[in-house]
Order: C-alpha cells, then sequence, then structure tokens
C-alpha cells in the first residue's frame, strides 16, 4: 500500500491550485492518475463545504455576554478582591479575525492494482488571528454598553478538521465521494481551558457523550435530530467559572453555569431539513472579565442533520 501526502495552502481556492498543479509536493512520485484524484477530491471538497468548512471559528457576530441566575451567584463572578484596575463587568463580545491562513493536507492509500488510491484523508488545518473584542457594561446601567471603549485582547488559535474520502464504485464508474467526518478541535495557543465531554440528548431519542471531536463519525452515524426536535447539552469543563457558548450560524448564546462544572443549554431545531453544524466554546473567565489576562479558549464544533424527510446517506454529496 501507496501513501501519498499532499499539502495546499489557500481551503477557498483548493481545486484550482490543484487543477493547476501547484498544490505542493508529494511524499512519493506523482503519477498522472494521482494528480487526477487530487483534482477530483478538491473538487468534491468544494461540492460538500456544507461539511468541510462551518465559518464559525471566525464569525464576528456579536455575542451577548450575559449570565444567568446561577452564574451570579458564583463568587467572582461580578467582582474579584484581588483585582482593582483589571476587572471587567463585559456586556458583549466578538471576534475580529483579519488573518486566515487554511492548508489542507491529502493523504491518499489503498491503492488498487492500477495504481490508484481509493481512499484520502483530507485534513483541514486553518490558523486565524486578530483580537478579541471585549464591550464592558456601563457602571451605572448594566443592561446597556459601556460608550467609552472596547477592551482588545489579542487572538491567536488554531482549528483542525478531517474528511475522510473513498473512491466508490457509483453506477459503472468509480467516483470520490466524502464518506466519514470528524468535529472540529479549535484552541488558541497552548490553552489553559480544557472542555473535557460534550452529553447531548434529545426529545427524538438522541443521547449520547463525546470526547474527543475529532474521532471519525461515518455519515450515516452523524448526529441527527427531528425537525422542532428539543436538543440539551451539557458541557463540562475543568473549572467552575468558564463562561461557556454555543455557536451557530444563525444565533449565539451563553449556557447555564451549574456550579459544578457542568454547563448546559437547551434549543428547539428548524423546521426543515438539511446539515448543519453547532459549536461549544469556553473561555477562561479572565479573558472576559480581566482586561490584563489574555484570551484563552477551547471549542469543539459538530456536524449535525435534521432531518426533514431526508434519507440518512452513506456518502456525501
Amino acid at each position: 500500500m501507496k501513501l501519498q501526502v499532499v499539502a495546499v495552502s489557500g481551503a477557498l481556492v483548493l481545486a484550482a491550485m490543484l487543477l493547476a498543479g501547484c498544490g505542493g509536493k508529494s511524499s512519493t512520485s506523482p503519477s498522472t492518475s494521482s494528480s487526477t484524484d487530487q483534482a477530483q477530491v478538491a473538487s468534491v471538497l468544494g461540492a460538500a463545504a456544507s461539511l468541510t468548512d462551518d465559518g464559525l471559528a471566525e464569525d464576528p457576530s456579536r455575542v451577548s455576554a450575559s449570565s444567568t441566575a446561577p452564574d451570579q451567584q458564583l463568587r467572582g463572578e461580578w467582582s474579584d478582591p484581588s483585582a482593582t484596575q483589571a476587572f471587567i463587568r463585559p456586556f458583549a463580545w466578538w471576534q475580529n479575525v483579519t488573518q486566515i491562513t487554511p492548508t489542507w493536507t491529502l493523504a491518499f492509500a489503498d491503492t488498487d492494482a492500477t495504481g490508484r488510491p481509493n481512499t484520502c484523508i483530507a485534513t483541514l488545518t486553518k490558523h486565524m488571528t486578530g483580537s478579541l473584542v471585549v464591550i464592558p457594561a456601563s457602571s451605572s446601567d448594566t443592561t446597556v454598553a459601556d460608550s467609552t471603549g472596547a477592551v482588545l485582547k489579542p487572538l491567536d488559535k488554531t482549528l483542525t478538521r478531517k474528511i475522510k474520502l473513498s473512491r466508490l464504485l457509483i453506477g459503472s464508474q468509480r467516483a470520490w465521494k466524502v464518506v466519514q467526518v470528524t468535529g472540529a478541535f479549535v484552541s488558541t495557543v497552548s490553552p489553559q481551558t480544557s472542555i473535557q465531554s460534550l452529553h447531548i440528548h434529545s426529545s427524538s431519542g438522541v443521547d449520547t457523550t463525546i470526547v474527543d471531536p475529532l474521532q471519525w463519525i461515518s455519515l450515516r452515524h452523524v448526529l441527527e435530530f427531528g425537525t422542532l426536535d428539543t436538543v440539551t447539552v451539557v458541557v463540562t469543563t475543568s473549572r467552575t467559572n468558564d463562561p461557556v457558548f454555543i455557536h451557530r450560524w444563525d444565533w449565539r448564546h451563553r449556557l447555564r453555569n451549574n456550579l459544578d462544572g457542568t454547563y448546559s443549554f437547551t434549543w428547539v431545531t428548524s423546521p426543515w431539513g438539511g446539515w448543519r453544524w453547532f459549536g461549544i466554546q469556553a473561555m477562561s473567565h479572565g479573558s472576559l472579565y480581566d482586561d490584563t489576562l489574555p484570551f484563552d479558549m477551547e471549542a469543539w464544533h459538530f456536524p449535525f442533520r435534521v432531518a426533514g424527510g431526508q434519507p440518512t446517506v452513506d456518502y456525501y454529496p
């Protein structure tokens, strides 16, 4: 079995670069067929964008920093006796990502009698830099933002995600298809914040615990919810005072702090089917509440499907 690895920079121009033959160097001597496979895999990854790039890690949407009632009971949530000038009571925050460096690595294997590979592991690594913007609440009215200015912190984080493709016999011809995916793991440099597990259950019968966002998931076993399904997530982190948020493409909310190292949130899925993503982001307390401490975070992103009458699939697209 031969293994061929190709590194490609620029997720949005992946197909064009491979088709132009500038996709990087291979660990084995490239052949005409391997160039064809690289181009075909790149085309499939572009067509399967809803599975390959969720966009949550760089989304600039404004996020409310408000806590639910139990959070306010947590000692040190609003004040820290050891902090003077450093204390922030956050009203909202967002991220301003100014530079993104994506790199795709394609690892081909499982060659057939003609020398063509039958499997490919595509790994996306996306390095992002910019700033975290924290807007304090007004000292006189905590329901409105302080108009005097924002706290800016350097942002430096990296996302990793993997996609497995197989060259399947479709009709009378073989074609590359996505057959397995992982979630995404996102973190700042040497994070102190750590997500330990994520428990998901729904009124439609989903009940699962995830401890590794980069575990392989066949498309048939991607999280699947019904339309208008009630879904609850319970996140466990290494501390009891982490601000934890859930991110979707259309909304972001802070999770309820249960004061025991777990954080929870419930939402209702949409009335229409299709592929979706959600992300859980845990931040250190100082990321939002102390202007002298760095932005420190870890996030897990996961694909899911809202059934909506759509059949379960073994490959995509």
